[in-house]
């Protein structure tokens, strides 16, 4: 009974697992690429992927509160970039790809420090 137990718990979280991922082009246009600049406000730190938040300056003068997804943090981790990479307040610039809903939401590719540094290249 343990056993059957033990694969159906097994099978449950891989459902889960699945279910949570998606593709980037379900989700992102590629052919639609987005440059933001602006202040992070929050980095959520988790699996299956992290996000960054960021007050950002539009070319109106205006400032949009948006949302960036980012990869894995194991991912991220490997490739040096950590969750105090960059801290809450610092001017960073995020390029990636507009969400295919309309939405304030990106696909994040690099994210630059105020000094031009590229702290993360997915």
């Amino acid at each position: 009974m343990k056993h059957k137990l033990s694969l159906l718990a097994l099978a449950l979280a891989s459902a889960a697992s699945l279910w949570a991922h998606h593709s980037l082009a379900a989700e992102y246009d590629t052919k639609k690429p987005i440059k933001l600049t602006g202040k992070m406000t929050k980095i959520d730190w988790r699996n299956p992927h992290a996000w960054i938040y960021v007050d950002a300056k539009m070319p109106s003068g205006a400032t949009e509160k948006w949302q960036c997804e980012l990869g894995s943090p194991n991912a991220m981790t490997r490739a040096g970039f950590f969750n105090d990479s960059i801290t809450i307040g610092d001017e960073i610039v995020l390029d990636g790809s507009l969400a295919k809903d309309g939405s304030k939401t990106c696909s994040t590719r690099t994210v630059t420090d105020k000094d031009g540094n590229v702290v993360l290249r997915q």
